[in-house]
């Protein structure tokens, strides 16, 4: 996929068809910065350099359980992954424009990241009504690289939230209005404050689905504890496990409609050889946690 990206500061009152103009992502519940809206099911994901070397190198063992990213963006420079989907592979959007309401954004403009972009597959993509469920996954979020500073305001984060004792914490979370209840959100904020109690309630109330969504939960859940336990020297610190349930689905819901769970934000993560960071030995102990901490709920 090719993309020519502008400003809209910079088109000076040209006509643009609405089609090619970004548009913001709904659904987004946890991240720093605002994604956007791509045909096709894909999403526009604005990052810094690091996280697009990670997922130029990522092992395979990684890629199984992590979105699909079909291309990366360095500027000009586009790179569009061999294992791509078809339409990223022919397709080229052209005059892609950044509307007013996305560039002025105040987070977007701090962080100077708007050069730099990942397109990644779209978890909420033909779903009808989402539950969307973001919990930051480990013991650790900082990075090898990290500063003294951000080590010490990391770590005090994750013993002042259910990070360190429970290996998640929750990000974000957002269930539609049923006839029963009214929407629910949760910002991350919000679950900074959480303690286990309280955690396990509301992730509770997000799995208050079927029995049949929960065996495939489960079941996911089971696959991705499997390749993080055979993940040798790979560390997801900082990353996110997103969890994105159709509300109201059919009998004809195909399975993979039905529920979606990756790991998500690999800007601080790691593997043997990547980018000078450390050397680690055997599996990533602090996501495992998480991962049991999850199950243990939605099994209980």
């Amino acid at each position: 996929m090719v993309l020519n990206i502008k400003r809209a500061s910079s088109l000076d009152g040209a006509t643009v068809n609405v089609q090619d103009v970004l548009k913001p992502f709904d659904h987004q519940v946890g991240g720093h910065t605002p994604f956007t809206s791509l045909p096709n099911g894909h999403l526009l994901k604005p990052c810094d350099e690091r996280e697009i070397y990670f997922y130029q190198k990522m092992p395979k063992i990684i890629k199984s359980i992590a979105p699909k990213c079909c291309s990366t963006i360095q500027g000009s420079s586009v790179s569009t992954f061999d294992d791509s989907c078809v339409n990223c592979r022919q397709h080229q959007l052209e005059n892609v424009v950044i509307p007013e309401s996305i560039e002025g954004s105040p987070i977007l403009n701090k962080r100077k990241l708007s050069k730099n972009f990942i397109v990644l597959s779209d978890l909420t993509y033909r779903m009808k009504s989402p539950r969307i469920l973001d919990l930051k996954l480990g013991t650790r979020q900082h990075g090898d690289q990290a500063t003294v500073a951000k080590i010490a305001c990391m770590t005090a984060k994750c013993q002042s939230t259910t990070s360190a004792s429970l290996g998640i914490r929750l990000c974000g979370m957002k269930c539609p209005p049923s006839e029963q209840n009214n929407q629910i959100s949760i910002n991350k904020y919000e679950g900074r404050e959480m303690g286990k109690l309280e955690l396990f309630m509301a992730v509770r109330q997000f799995f208050n689905v079927s029995e049949t969504v929960l065996e495939v939960v489960q079941k996911k859940l089971l696959g991705i504890r499997d390749v993080l336990s055979e993940a040798d020297g790979v560390r997801l610190f900082g990353a996110s496990l997103l969890i994105v349930i159709e509300s109201e689905p059919t009998d004809f819901t195909p399975t993979d409609n039905l529920v979606r769970i990756k790991v998500v934000d690999f800007a601080n993560s790691t593997f043997d050889g990547f980018q000078g960071d450390n050397f680690y030995e055997g599996r990533d102990e602090g996501s495992i946690l998480g991962l049991d901490t999850l199950l243990g709920i939605v099994q209980g």
